[in-house]
């Protein structure tokens, strides 16, 4: 994760950004680097470890072999596809400048540029996509230049200049970006952190995917359900903080609160934040730690992702209050670990991503024969990694090249809804190796289908993971 030097300087990062988070700074840069975890050496040798399960086959050789099945034909109105190439963007998130600036800790991800360059010689050497060689275009964007206008240009040289069929997303978080790529009817597969609920998948449909991570919808659904189960809410009263969103109100309204409400939770106070300009966003969340004092409460759960949590927590140090908070992986768990442990006893929450939740003594690394294999990619390239931590965008990026790979048998047209049709004939036998598991049904763009419950651990000051893997459909 990308940490501040002290835990103060994401406080004085809200104070001096200010009227900037109108402007994206907040969500791409402070937001943003608050989900990045701690630098790790990258000089040792990738060692598999010990899979979950004995009963875990074999780790996939790193030898490419070639499947593909032919030319397949090119739907109409889809860019970014000949005869010879099909032309993949990738999207680098460049936080440095953002770490300089407010003397943040960077992890050491290595060449990204390198690592997709990896994938996509070893994508090729097997056939590549669709009959086709996989032309890849690399955009290193600085999120410390974020707003809705650098997003627009990024979004008009990717489909513009590159004219590419797809992008793989990272780091994005202005509204107008996936509206854009929509437009130009480029296929995104999106690997941000960034809430979408089903209704947004439907309107960007079918161009717009979030393949490894679960919609905005199942994500507080499980969050809400684990909770529960885990008697969190028992003699608690509850606070909710909310982004001040559609989103956020129909998500709350459609899968939180009706579930709190059947297992006879109340909630004692409900505020809603506006993320708009720094003044409301600062005011809205003071007025909101009045509102809990009042009302006695000592847990509190966070709407609309947007890393609300570590604002809200920040923010209630400098007003002596304590809490205990509902987590999720949109909520940079680890950064809150490791900038605010006093303030974590009693946090407990489900976790979706491991490379930016929980360290590898709770997760080993490698923890699966596919991610064994993206490693294994890495490795022949010269590219090795001590920590999970290390490889999580790449894993990233080498689960959407494989997906596209396993999904290959099953194409009939290379366009998005083409894409689609595939993906869903693979249902849940594709292994991933960034998440804990996926799953595509007919009709849904989104494939995470796995969560595992997660508390705070005082006695290694860490996110601790607490039973099996859960299915979002439970």
């Amino acid at each position: 994760m990308i940490y501040p030097a002290n835990r103060r300087s994401l406080w004085a990062c809200a104070r001096l950004l200010g009227l900037l988070l109108v402007a994206g700074l907040v969500a791409a840069a402070c937001s943003q680097a608050a989900d990045d975890p701690p630098a790790a050496p990258t000089s040792a040798p990738t060692t598999a470890a010990a899979p979950d399960s004995p009963d875990e086959p074999e780790a996939p050789t790193t030898e490419p072999e070639d499947t593909t099945g032919g030319l397949v034909p090119v739907g109409s109105d889809t860019p970014g596809v000949s005869d010879d190439t099909i032309t993949i963007s990738f999207i680098i998130t460049d936080t440095s400048a953002v770490a300089a600036a407010f003397g943040w800790e960077t992890p050491d991800e290595g060449d990204r540029e390198a690592q997709v360059a990896a994938l996509v010689d070893h994508f090729n050497a097997a056939g590549g996509i669709a009959g086709r060689q996989i032309d890849a275009k690399v955009t290193v964007f600085n999120a410390i230049t974020d707003s809705p206008v650098s997003e627009e240009a990024i979004c008009n040289a990717i489909t513009q200049d590159d004219k590419a069929f797809a992008v793989v997303m990272t780091g994005q978080f202005q509204e107008n970006a996936r509206p854009c790529y929509h437009n130009a009817n480029t296929l995104m597969f999106d690997a941000a952190l960034y809430p979408v609920d089903n209704a947004g998948f439907e309107e960007l449909a079918p161009y717009y995917w979030s393949p490894m991570l679960p919609s905005y919808d199942d994500l507080v659904a499980g969050l809400a359900t684990g909770l529960i189960e885990d008697g969190w809410f028992d003699g608690a009263t509850l606070g909710i903080i909310a982004i001040e969103s559609e989103l956020s109100q129909r998500v709350y309204d459609e899968q939180f609160a009706p579930r709190l409400a059947a297992a006879g939770v109340e909630v004692a106070s409900y505020n809603t934040i506006d993320p708009t300009d720094g003044t409301s966003f600062n005011n809205d969340q003071l007025q909101a730690i009045i509102n809990f004092k009042e009302a006695g409460v000592d847990k509190v759960v966070a709407i609309g992702g947007s890393r609300l949590v570590s604002w809200f927590i920040d923010t209630s140090i400098t007003q002596n209050y304590a809490p205990a908070y509902a987590v999720s992986s949109y909520d940079a768990p680890e950064f809150n670990v490791f900038n605010y442990p006093e303030m974590m006893p009693g946090s407990s929450g489900i976790s979706v991503l491991p490379g930016y939740d929980v360290n590898d003594e709770q997760y080993s690394f490698p923890a699966s024969p596919a991610e064994q294999e993206c490693a294994d990619i890495f490795a022949a390239a010269g590219l090795e990694f001590v920590e999970r931590a290390n490889i999580r965008t790449g894993l990233m990026f080498c689960d959407v090249l494989r997906l596209l790979k396993a999904a290959e048998p099953h194409l009939t047209e290379v366009s998005a809804q083409g894409v689609s049709e595939a993906m869903w004939a693979l249902g849940d036998s594709f292994e991933a190796a960034s998440v804990y598991g996926v799953e595509f049904t007919e009709g849904s763009y989104a494939g995470g289908d796995l969560y595992r419950r997660f508390r705070f651990d005082p006695e290694c000051e860490c996110m601790a993971l607490t039973g099996d893997p859960v299915d979002f459909d439970g």
